[in-house]
């Protein structure tokens, strides 16, 4: 049920460089974060805002969802569940997807999926999977289908074999989609995988340092129907990360080193470069596919906003993250539905925390009449 109110923790600024206006949204001592940027936390209204917070300082502590005005004021806990954080989870954190209309948060919590109302914090059992996975399994990193009737769900031990939900029945049973369930294509009931095995490994870069690097088979990105079938190539993952264009059926993401861009792939054409400049590191999209948002990295220069038409970007603000390789200091941006809230984390008071960036209908418009962020750049 929903807790009682917290005190803001809000603290507003304004970017020195950029003029935007930043508000973080958390600032209690613990770490918070907010969900991952391939699906919208944000409700589509931009009324509220989810993010997680550790309930204690303690490594394996457990997490609990809280909702926050896009203002940073009307703080309430929305969940409160379990003694430990998830081990299969997001580095602890319970995978939870926000419904198409922004009132229910479907959370998974050791193999059983929870409703939650974003209004009143009350919870609904929808299914319990266990029966799904072996001993010592579990279910991880979760998709919305088309129209949201189904929940995709990984098996931590296989990368082709998928549980889906039903949410009209709340039947659960296992699927064959021929790789990872990457999204869900908002405009057909299809889903983006990706097939190749994952091995995380390092290898040697020229300056005699070391990268991290995918040891496995090089991973190919399809589009199969909801029950595995009719597969069909996007193509190679040219991606350091990815995740769909919106509601569209294109993916989106920034290109492996060396290069230096965002591409555009989708079936039946070869990949283009939809921008390039700084090593663009992670990108989310809007749900209109209109803008991305992504961050940037060796080095840092803020976070990019992407007109998805014309390829013309500007620095948003500057986040001031580590960037360092623990997950804690990335900041893995997200962007509203319509693309004028931008959500980011960032660990730059030594504890990571969650901050949202306002865009102005200004600061849009100078980026489609390809404005740059110094007056003596110019568009090549």
């Amino acid at each position: 049920m929903l807790r009682t109110p917290f005190a803001s923790e809000r603290i507003s600024m304004t970017d020195p460089t950029t003029g935007i206006r930043v508000i973080q949204l958390s600032s209690y001592p613990l770490p918070s974060a907010h969900f991952p940027y391939y699906w919208p936390s944000i409700t589509p209204d931009n009324r509220w805002i989810l993010f997680y917070s550790q309930r204690f300082l303690q490594r394996d502590a457990p997490w609990d969802i809280f909702r926050v005005d896009a203002d940073g004021l009307n703080l309430f806990q929305l969940t409160e569940r379990n003694d430990v954080q998830e081990t299969h989870g997001y580095y602890g954190r319970q995978y939870a997807l926000l419904s198409h209309d922004g009132k229910t948060l479907y959370v998974l919590w050791s193999n059983t999926l929870y409703a939650v109302d974003v209004e009143t914090g009350k919870e609904e059992l929808i299914a319990c999977m266990d029966h799904l996975v072996g001993e010592g399994d579990a279910l991880s990193y979760s998709v919305l289908s088309y129209e949201g009737r189904y929940i995709f769900f990984r098996k931590v031990s296989s990368f082709v074999t998928s549980v889906r939900l039903d949410l009209r029945t709340g039947q659960a049973e296992n699927v064959e989609l021929g790789g990872i369930a990457m999204g869900a294509m908002q405009t057909e009931p299809r889903v983006m995988v990706q097939a190749g095995e994952i091995i995380w490994g390092s290898e040697p870069t020229p300056d005699g340092g070391r990268r991290v690097t995918n040891l496995g088979s090089k991973p190919v990105l399809y589009s199969v129907a909801e029950d595995g079938s009719d597969r069909r190539l996007i193509g190679p993952n040219i991606f350091a990360h990815c995740t769909l264009l919106g509601k569209t059926s294109k993916v989106q993401g920034c290109g492996l080193p060396p290069e230096r861009c965002i591409w555009i792939a989708e079936e039946c054409s070869e990949p283009r470069k939809l921008c390039s400049g700084p090593y663009f590191w992670h990108s989310g999209a809007s749900y209109d596919g209109e803008w991305i948002v992504a961050d940037t990295n060796w080095p840092d220069s803020g976070l990019q906003l992407v007109h998805v038409p014309t390829g013309h970007f500007r620095t948003l603000c500057h986040t001031g993250a580590t960037l360092e390789h623990y997950e804690f200091g990335h900041s893995h941006p997200l962007i509203s539905n319509d693309g004028r809230l931008v959500v980011f984390r960032s660990d730059r008071t030594g504890c990571p925390q969650v901050y949202v960036a306002h865009v102005t209908e200004e600061f849009r418009q100078s980026i489609i009449a390809g404005e740059l962020d110094r007056p003596k750049d110019k568009w090549i």
